[in-house]
């Protein structure tokens, strides 16, 4: 017989724990996730079961994979992707989000390029959607017409549209349809047989440049007009690497050269001649990755890490960071939390915590999943992961190319402390050959390609390009403080933050996963929709969640079973609206001991 009914309650926070015992987990971890998939740390609290993404910028011209992305707000519209061609030389292309609207005989003569148009009237109803734009250009019976950078709300067929200023009208004659991907046509002639992978550095000397690198061509530069390769005579011919740093560009990885590192006269990106301030250093080790960071110019190698410093060729000099490890994989160097965070053979490191440290017992800041990463160096190659920052989430995420291998999230979340800690979780389901984040305007844009040449959007919607997201968190074993005496199990409450109807396959397992225990089955628990409004124009209450929230964020499920430990999963796999687990509580009673 139980009695002495009790409450445990774990909070989540901690994220993926892979490298300590059950007992320590339990005890001292308790809100932390011994699995984590396709969830995220949540700056609210919690895990988040991660947003979509959605095939937004369709399919690169050309053929095979996507080899690079880039994100500049400064060039074009933003959105960069190179692809190998399917024939001549342009593997360079911006994303035009621009649309074409077909109108009636003659109507498009009236409009004004560069005025706004004032909105839309569909035919007949007059509650149609108001969608405005600006007119970039016209012809007698069209005009084409920028919605912003995220174009919704397109006209349809029979939506009459007003000038702004001309007050010229006119009736949409077929659904528009974007620009899409325009062709760099002045990309020279690279040879793209045998590239893999396409890198982008950017900065502003005097204009917004893109520099691109491939390890095959010479290095190339874009401004949103010109394509111009760096041929000079004491350039490297096929660098993978490059760098801004000092007013200099400095360039590395050519396969014939893997030890130096060549930088360009002052403000002069396609200048090498050593007579004008250019020149050429020999690290002494091959170069896997070049990061300006802070008036210092890092340089990585597999088993080593130095830095240049200076600001121009008298008084460049070289110091050493570390002999003991280096960069494993160069599409994971990335800036984050204002430190350098790159892929260690050990795990992630921050390029500080290297600096500051030395030679001696250095620590990575993914110690709490290094069994995790014990299984990627044994299982999958690691040099091919990528990496991508989401700023607005303080997160950065590691992908390999394959959809069905365990990526990998980090976010930084505050401690009760109130210091800064990585949570981990994995990701699974999406393949990356390229990302990209950044900026344009107000909107910050993540990206991923994918082996069939589509460009997709992250953050962007309730499933994987149509299919359904599988979402798993599994709490510790929680042993109640004594992993000897037996419990009985009455209930277990979720407290949650849904973000519409779902539901969620609640499972039970005790005594540590023991097999030789049965476990009963899963739990359906459903999820309300997030709290409704009153709609004054229809005046009716519906699911337009203007009052943000969940009106039962507590879901109570009865339970039964007995153990030592009782651990509960909680998995989705479907195309609903996402949810948060804040915390998890368990009554139970305890009985003899056995």
């Amino acid at each position: 017989m139980t009695d002495n009914l009790q409450t445990f309650v774990s909070v989540c926070s901690g994220g993926l724990v892979t490298n300590v015992d059950p007992l320590t987990q339990s005890n001292a971890l308790s809100g932390s996730a011994i699995r984590l998939i396709n969830m995220e740390p949540s700056l609210e609290g919690g895990y988040r079961r991660i947003s979509g993404y959605a095939n937004s910028y369709e399919t690169l011209p050309g053929t095979g994979k996507v080899l690079g992305l880039a994100v500049n707000g400064e060039i074009n519209q933003g959105i960069l992707g190179c692809r190998t061609p399917s024939s001549g030389s342009n593997y360079l292309h911006w994303y035009n989000h621009y649309y074409d609207v077909a109108l009636g005989s003659g109507q498009g003569s009236g409009f004004t390029v560069g005025e706004t148009l004032t909105g839309v009237v569909s035919s007949g109803d007059s509650t149609a959607v108001v969608a405005t734009g600006t007119v970039i250009s016209k012809t007698s019976d069209a005009i084409v017409v920028n919605f912003g950078r995220l174009p919704d709300n397109i006209f349809a067929t029979g939506n009459v549209i007003t000038g702004g200023t001309s007050s010229a009208t006119g009736t949409v004659a077929s659904t528009p349809t974007v620009k899409s991907w325009q062709a760099v046509t002045t990309a020279g002639s690279p040879t793209m047989t045998g590239v893999d992978i396409v890198r982008f550095e950017r900065y502003n000397w005097s204009e917004e440049i893109l520099l691109l690198t491939d390890g095959v061509n010479p290095a190339a530069k874009y401004n949103g007009t010109t394509y111009t390769q760096i041929t000079h005579t004491n350039a490297p011919n096929n660098p993978k690497f490059s760098s801004a740093f000092s007013n200099h560009l400095w360039l590395a990885g050519d396969p014939d050269e893997p030890f130096n590192i060549y930088f360009s006269s002052p403000n002069v990106d396609t200048d090498f001649d050593p007579a004008n301030g250019a020149g050429v250093i020999n690290i002494g080790f091959t170069i896997t990755q070049l990061k300006s960071f802070r008036n210092q110019l890092y340089v990585f190698g597999q088993n080593q890490i130095k830095r240049i410093v200076g600001d121009n060729y008298s008084n460049f000099s070289v110091e050493n960071v570390t002999n003991d490890l280096g960069c494993v994989a160069p599409d994971t160097v990335v800036e984050f939390g204002g430190d350098i965070i790159f892929l260690g053979p050990d795990g992630v490191r921050p390029i500080s915590g290297t600096s500051r440290i030395g030679d001696v017992e250095l620590e990575t800041v993914s110690r709490e999943i290094q069994k995790t990463f014990e299984n990627y160096t044994a299982n999958e190659d690691v040099t091919k992961l990528k990496a991508l920052v989401i700023r607005r989430k303080s997160q950065f995420r590691l992908f390999f190319e394959a959809n069905t291998s365990l990526s990998l999230l980090a976010a930084i979340r505050k401690s009760s402390s109130a210091q800064s800690t990585f949570e981990y979780s994995q990701l699974v389901g999406i393949e990356a050959t390229a990302v990209a984040s950044g900026y344009v305007g107000q909107f910050e844009f993540v990206l991923h390609g994918d082996t069939a040449g589509k460009v997709y959007k992250q953050e962007e919607g309730n499933s994987f390009g149509g299919s359904d997201i599988l979402s798993v968190y599994q709490t510790p074993f929680y042993f109640m403080q004594d992993p000897e005496l037996r419990k009985v199990f009455y209930r277990v409450k979720t407290f949650l933050k849904s973000e519409g109807a779902s539901t969620i396959a609640v499972g039970l397992e005790y005594n540590f996963g023991d097999a030789e225990i049965s476990t009963p089955a899963n739990i359906e628990l459903t999820t309300a929709g997030a709290a409704s409004f009153f709609d004054a124009t229809s005046t009716i209450y519906d699911d337009t969640d203007i009052y943000d929230g969940n009106p039962t964020p507590i879901r109570s499920t009865n339970i039964s079973g007995s153990g030592d430990s009782i651990s509960v999963s909680y998995v989705t796999n479907s195309t609903s609206p996402s949810h948060t687990i804040q915390a998890v509580s368990i009554l139970y009673g305890t009985g003899d001991r056995r």
